[in-house]
């Protein structure tokens, strides 16, 4: 296993902040509130922000304490700006998806969207792409209609 503390410490800072911008923006300002739900709107996401603050920090530890013991620096000058480029590709990927879905329903292109994405990295067994991309689109669609039957949402 290659060890990496730099890329483990920044990337555990970026999802922990992630999800302190979730905690203290995002979920109250846009998770609604409904007082006929039987649960909070907040709940399940801020659970989903906590995960990730504790999970991100722990592996920003781990990665800082990687680097005290190596004596490296969390910040260099030499950066390969090809592979800065390869990391970003999918954030833009997901950037564009979103503003394309804001004019149809995600069950309609959430599929092509993670098949799309399965394919951009690589993958080519077509029942894996079929499987990971229909599967959690159907059970996102099966989930809502159950969470609207019982009341929730």
């Amino acid at each position: 296993m290659v060890c990496m503390p730099r890329s483990d410490f920044w990337s555990g800072l970026a999802v922990a902040g992630f999800g302190l911008l979730a905690l203290f923006w995002m979920i109250p300002n846009y998770a609604g509130s409904n007082p006929f739900a039987r649960m909070p709107p907040e709940l399940v996401p801020s659970i989903g922000a906590w995960l990730m603050v504790v999970c991100g920090g722990i592996v920003a530890i781990k990665g800082l304490a990687q680097m005290l013991r190596a004596r490296i620096s969390p910040l260099t000058a030499d950066l390969h700006w090809g592979a800065v480029a390869w990391a970003a590709w999918p954030f833009a990927y997901v950037a564009v998806a979103i503003w394309f879905m804001s004019f149809i329903k995600i069950t309609w292109f959430g599929a092509f969207l993670i098949g799309g994405m399965l394919i951009l990295l690589g993958e080519r067994r077509w029942w894996m792409i079929l499987g990971c991309s229909i599967v959690p689109v159907v059970l996102l669609y099966v989930l809502s209609v159950y969470m609207m039957r019982v009341g929730v949402v």
